[in-house]
């Protein structure tokens, strides 16, 4: 009996040290201080790209970010909210629109829109969007994560942010 509760107790030590060392890696790792960009860091014009030049996969081109303010006449203003992306596009600088504004799911690019937050920013439109559409809480656009920190400076948790969307029809 003796040596079945020295057993136990040495496994709950054990246990416990496993424990408090996962614990403590955690701790370091989720201290460490978040890294900003060079101070020389600078976001260039954007290059002309047709909607083929959109691979699934590739990384994120800062120079997406259009310089001055586009306008139309079939502009949108309203609330953005974000979501994690669509598969095959996440992490991928895309949108998902409510149907009524030309969203839609076919696996490709649907088309693209100009969002306008801190910057006006022209993105794929990969996926439809419910997006409370028709309710008070309406939602004109859902931004991947990628293009959320495109468009604003606002940190992602703040889930919606004010956006002007020019739609290309």
């Amino acid at each position: 009996m003796a040596k079945t509760r020295y057993e136990a107790l040495v496994a709950l030590l054990a246990a416990a040290a496993v424990t408090l060392a996962a614990g403590a890696g955690v701790a370091a790792l989720s201290t460490s201080p978040a890294m900003a960009p060079p101070a020389d860091y600078v976001v260039t014009a954007p290059t002309a790209r047709d909607e083929g030049s959109l691979t699934r996969g590739a990384t994120i081109e800062r120079s997406g970010v259009l310089s001055g303010t586009p306008s139309s006449d079939d502009e949108v203003v309203g609330t953005a909210s974000n979501y994690q992306g669509t598969a095959g596009w996440i992490g991928q600088a895309t949108v998902a629109l409510p149907g009524d504004l030309g969203g839609r799911y076919t696996g490709e690019v649907n088309g693209h829109v100009t969002v306008c937050g801190d910057r006006c920013v022209r993105l794929a439109v990969v996926d439809w969007c419910e997006c409370y559409w028709g309710t008070d809480d309406e939602r004109v656009v859902d931004l991947s994560h990628p293009a959320w920190a495109l468009v604003t400076d606002a940190p992602l948790e703040r889930g919606l942010v004010e956006v002007r969307l020019v739609l290309e029809r």
